[in-house]
């Protein structure tokens, strides 16, 4: 039940280490590992003894991690899976041992995904409060997965039953997020070991228990959660790096043909390719950057919206003010979505004019009529590819077509012309702006809004007549209802704020794939057909054309699934 990334993440690293070692002995290297390619970082946190170690175990089928009752994980420690940084932590718990807490929450502010871990005994006080410092305080939320662990110590072990009496529980501690924010998880993780001891001995007894430990729901979630924050675009970015290596020493390794059109051709394949890729790259980075600004305005926003709450005001004044920020977070938000649009539309018209002036320069004018006149001249393979080829060669392709000798007459029959062109697919990008972010309607700050004018109204009435023993216990309570609701209104900006940035990464990752690399893809195929029609090749190029090919097919597939 091995996760999607952890997958993906160990084939990128085998073609990476493949690459360093086929780059040997050239002047080229894989690059070092950037910010937006560093490994992922899953990081466990949470109760003592609430089995996050074993949780690890059963996650990576490491057996060198210690389990047990009582404090067996006096630091963090990370091992590296799969491309992977998995991250134990201590327990928090502030009675027991604070100087964890501490430890904990360094490892947590590295957290890329952050996996909290409590017993199916619930949330006490401490954990309860550590929770909310995670998830509000430090704006964790969206970064977090619940897991509820040993529910075999239940009544009636993880059966859906008993997770929806706990699920009822659960919810008065986590507000204002709900169970499915956080991605909520059932589990008996040591059941899943269990059962994977008892395989071999006692097959139908062990799928019992790995079934009811609840491992492939969890498994499930994590996937999904990694897919809907486009974690997996971290592999992609690697792997375009690692491809442009490659290209980059297989050019400089590989003698060219004697036939000089050849080359000119491939050199414009090639140009192009490199145009759209660059092109791809640049506006990635803009219009996650894009995002990345207006989540940390909407933040910004939240920050006054609960001071708003907390500034003495009336009920009324303070919804119509609020009102203005949650306005005030929407519009930038759309206003986000239309200029990532107006980004990925002039990028890409951009891009289709540099190729555009490319295709109508003198020298490709000149090469057209050259491979025009000496049609004959060339291998089966590269007419064929000039029948298909897009851009300035679709001229050459229409001549092949009128020429192509009839198989009655002759035993060669060139392929039809298919028509397709770099420009039409460069600027065929309707389909790139399907995808809306949905507005936000705030209701649970509209809920709470109405609790906390109650809470406001009896502040003001107690503190007016003078405190009692009884008020003053009273007019705490309220103080402490009124703290809640303010920490909840930021958190629900601070929410919103998190999944525009995710709604962004994935965005610019789907639609430049779906503008780009089909016709990146294309350029490949066609670069490849003329460079294997070259015999000249070493044994150092041909390994790193394996390597690339394999890049590419992995870009592909990440991409697909």
């Amino acid at each position: 039940m091995m996760l999607k990334i952890a997958e993906y993440s160990k084939q990128v690293q085998e073609i990476c280490a493949r690459a360093e070692e086929a780059l040997k002995g050239t002047e080229y290297r894989c690059p070092p590992p950037s910010d937006e390619t560093r490994p992922l970082n899953i990081v466990f946190v949470g109760q003592y003894s609430a089995g996050k170690s074993t949780i690890i175990r059963m996650l990576t089928g490491r057996n060198d991690i210690a389990v047990g009752a009582g404090i067996t994980t006096e630091r963090t420690n990370s091992y590296f899976w799969n491309g992977m940084v998995i991250t134990d932590t201590p327990g928090i718990h502030t009675e027991q041992r604070p100087d964890h807490d501490e430890i904990s929450y360094r490892a947590i502010a590295a957290a890329d995904v952050l996996i909290f871990v409590v017993t199916s005994q619930m949330f006490d006080a401490n954990i309860a409060s550590h929770f909310r410092k995670l998830a509000i305080d430090n704006d964790k939320a969206n970064e977090m997965i619940l897991v509820v662990n040993k529910m075999q110590m239940t009544a009636e072990g993880n059966t859906p039953h008993q997770q929806e009496i706990i699920r009822g529980d659960i919810v008065k501690v986590i507000a204002p997020y709900t169970p499915e924010e956080l991605h909520l998880c059932f589990l008996d993780a040591k059941s899943y070991l269990d059962g994977a001891v008892r395989m071999a001995a006692s097959p139908e007894r062990a799928e019992r228990l790995i079934r009811r430990s609840g491992c492939a729901e969890f498994t499930d979630t994590i996937n999904r959660f990694i897919a809907e924050k486009g974690y997996v675009s971290r592999l992609t970015t690697e792997l375009y790096q690692i491809e442009d290596v490659l290209q980059r020493a297989i050019n400089a390794l590989e003698l060219k043909s004697e036939n000089e059109d050849l080359n000119a051709l491939e050199e414009n394949f090639v140009q192009q390719r490199y145009m759209l890729s660059d092109a791809r790259n640049r506006l990635r980075r803009d219009i996650r950057s894009l995002f990345s600004n207006t989540s940390n305005k909407i933040r910004e926003a939240g920050l006054d919206a609960a001071e708003l709450v907390n500034s003495g005001e009336k009920a009324e004044e303070i919804e119509i003010k609020l009102s203005q920020k949650i306005e005030e977070a929407n519009t930038a938000a759309t206003d986000c979505q239309q200029q990532a649009q107006e980004i990925l539309r002039k990028g890409l018209s951009d891009v289709e004019q540099d190729i555009s002036e490319a295709d109508n320069s003198a020298f490709t004018m000149q090469l057209k009529s050259r491979l025009e006149n000496n049609i004959g001249t060339l291998p089966e393979n590269i007419r064929n590819l000039l029948i298909n080829a897009g851009g300035f060669m679709r001229g050459v392709g229409d001549i092949l077509v009128q020429n192509a000798v009839n198989p009655e007459n002759a035993g060669i029959k060139l392929a039809c012309y298919s028509g397709g062109n770099v420009h039409k697919a460069v600027l065929d990008i309707g389909n790139a702006f399907n995808v809306k972010f949905k507005p936000w309607q705030a209701e649970k700050i509209a809920r709470g809004l109405a609790r906390a004018g109650k809470v406001m109204d009896v502040l003001g009435v107690v503190l007016d007549i003078g405190l009692q023993i009884k008020d003053d216990y009273d007019a705490e309570t309220q103080r402490r209802e009124l703290k809640k609701f303010c920490q909840s209104v930021r958190a629900e900006f601070y929410g919103f704020a998190g999944e525009l940035v995710d709604f962004g990464r994935v965005f610019a990752e789907e639609q430049l794939n779906n503008a780009l690399g089909g016709t990146i893809s294309e350029l490949d195929e066609k670069i490849e057909v003329i460079r294997s029609a070259n015999a000249a090749q070493n044994e150092t190029s041909a390994a790193l054309r394996t390597l690339l090919n394999e890049c590419r097919g992995l870009i592909q597939e990440i991409h697909r699934g």
